[in-house]
């Protein structure tokens, strides 16, 4: 036993013997010799506490806090502290991470849940009763008190003791949700509109995800965890969500953004009282990756226009960044969607669609926190593309030399041509989205295409935007695979050549690609675009 542990032991025997002032003492001396020691520092938080300074007894609980966030002792002092003194919302934030290590403590559990009540949140206090009675079941008062708390059985919704099918179906898509999970969770469960389920799929994190998700589903019932065996990209674990939705309404969720109590709230009436509505969401705050404030997103997707047409043109023209996907959508409107994994840009897509299937509502209030904790400073086109398809969909990969852009555009024209609009309606809406992708993103599709001729031109014709090192044919050697993958090259230059039909030398690209085909299959003689 070293020196600091022979004064630690001898400061609690004299804390234990009632003699305080010593104690505060020779705690103090511990803590002058090491500021660092967490557990001095509690200690002499305690015995402040026992002779009634609370405020100093503060001052050293935070202290020992800031060293060791996972201190139980300390957690739980600071807990008992800041019941006794009323402060209910510091109380139950310290009674939250206490339980985090020890779920099975009943009592803490039923503190926390007084916490709650008295801070006017009583919708969260029904679950954690519930949950102290599961584990306890003798506890007649509390039984009362959740009495008290649970409306008649006459009322149709119940905030938090829910009907079977309840009112919104949350999905929560994560991998690695790292620090940041927990505030969305929280910021989800403290709705003032209860009556939701919480879907949480996990993609095979490697980090605390999985811990975290458990701890969360062990405190609310509402919360249903599912975890894949690999990674599947995040399309996979989007329309895992999706598929496990049992609302009327459903709402997108990730592990780094967050929500005002009142979203729920306020966009769900608007979406009931209008069958026509799609979806309804709100404006939004942004915020770094560090969650300092930047400002009010100035997207204003307000497609709520009576004609189809009207609302497709104007969310192609003001899309930005997508914040109107984490609205509130109707859920049989939204599985209508076909268009999930045709492109990179997928959340821009399914909008589009969207838009053509209902009204797309957005409320002025600023009530969804969006986190920019991606990185946003590419140094070229070629980075971006990787990183969009590494996190959305890998397979993406495989497709060898692509046209995102062109793609996303061009899926667009498919949407306009699905549709069950008249042919004059459909002419003019593709001739607009002719001139809004040239306009909007005709410098990343000119790239694009100036990559994939340069590319051609020098003989390759089948290349990962992640590939490493000098331009080489991955796939020179297979014979069977290289007809399949030009064939495929083929597709995505004719629609490249649907927007830049003027350009000879995407025309000679492809003409070049036509010659490749029809040496490794003899029989192939059209070397014509189906465009001219």
């Amino acid at each position: 036993m070293n020196l600091f542990e022979e004064d630690m032991a001898r400061g609690e025997k004299l804390f234990q013997a009632g003699k305080l002032e010593e104690a505060r003492i020779l705690f103090e001396q511990i803590v002058q010799l090491n500021p660092l020691h967490h557990e001095a520092m509690n200690n002499l938080g305690t015995v402040l506490y026992r002779q009634g300074d609370r405020l100093l007894a503060e001052h050293y609980y935070q202290k020992a806090f800031s060293l060791n966030e996972d201190d139980v002792d300390v957690l739980s002092n600071l807990a008992d502290l800041y019941l006794n003194l009323k402060r209910w919302r510091e109380a139950a934030s310290f009674l939250e991470r206490y339980l985090h290590h020890n779920p099975q403590d009943y009592e803490r559990l039923n503190q926390l849940a007084l916490a709650y009540m008295e801070s006017g949140e009583h919708q969260k206090a029904i679950p954690i009763l519930e949950r102290s009675l599961e584990m306890q079941p003798n506890q007649e008062d509390i039984r009362n008190t959740l009495d008290t708390l649970k409306p008649p059985s006459s009322v149709k919704s119940c905030p938090v003791s829910r009907q079977p099918v309840p009112q919104i179906s949350v999905g929560l898509a994560v991998y690695n949700g790292g620090k940041l999970l927990p505030q969305a969770i929280e910021s989800i469960l403290a709705q003032d509109f209860g009556d939701f389920e919480l879907i949480i799929s996990d993609n095979c994190s490697t980090d605390q995800t999985e811990k975290v998700c458990l701890h969360y589903q062990s405190m609310d019932r509402r919360i249903r965890y599912s975890r894949f065996g690999e990674n599947l990209g995040m399309l996979a674990n989007f329309l895992n969500v999706l598929g496990l939705a049992t609302a009327p309404s459903f709402m997108f969720a990730s592990h780094d953004d967050l929500r005002e109590k009142t979203f729920m709230s306020a966009c769900l009436p608007l979406l009931n009282k209008d069958p026509s509505v799609a979806l309804v969401y709100p404006r939004a705050k942004v915020l770094d990756a560090n969650s300092h404030f930047l400002g009010i997103a100035q997207d204003r997707l307000l497609a709520d226009q009576k004609s189809p047409q009207e609302r497709f043109k104007h969310l192609i023209w003001e899309i930005g960044m997508c914040n109107a996907f984490y609205g509130i959508f109707r859920l049989s409107i939204l599985k209508k969607v076909t268009s999930w994994g045709k492109c990179l840009f997928g959340d821009n897509l399914a909008l589009a669609e969207i838009a053509l299937l209902g009204k797309i509502v957005q409320i002025d209030e600023p009530l969804f926190i969006r986190r920019l904790t991606r990185n946003y400073n590419y140094r070229s086109y070629d980075e971006r593309n990787t990183q969009l398809m590494s996190e959305g969909d890998p397979k993406l990969f495989s497709e060898g030399i692509s046209f995102p852009h062109s793609r996303l555009a061009y899926g667009h024209l498919e949407l306009v041509n699905q549709s069950g609009m008249d042919d004059s309606d459909k002419d003019a809406l593709m001739k607009e989205v002719l001139n809004c992708f040239r306009t909007r993103f005709g410098s990343q599709m000119a790239y694009e295409i100036d990559r994939a001729i340069a590319l051609i031109n020098s003989g390759h014709f089948y290349y990962h935007w992640n590939q490493k090192g000098p331009v080489k044919d991955s796939l020179s050697g297979t014979k069977a695979l290289m007809p399949f993958h030009i064939s495929g090259l083929l597709k995505r230059l004719q629609e490249a050549l649907f927007f830049f039909p003027e350009r000879e030398d995407l025309a000679a690209a492809y003409r070049k690609c036509c010659d490749e085909l029809s040496k490794l299959h003899p029989t192939t003689h059209d070397d014509s675009p189906v465009w001219s």
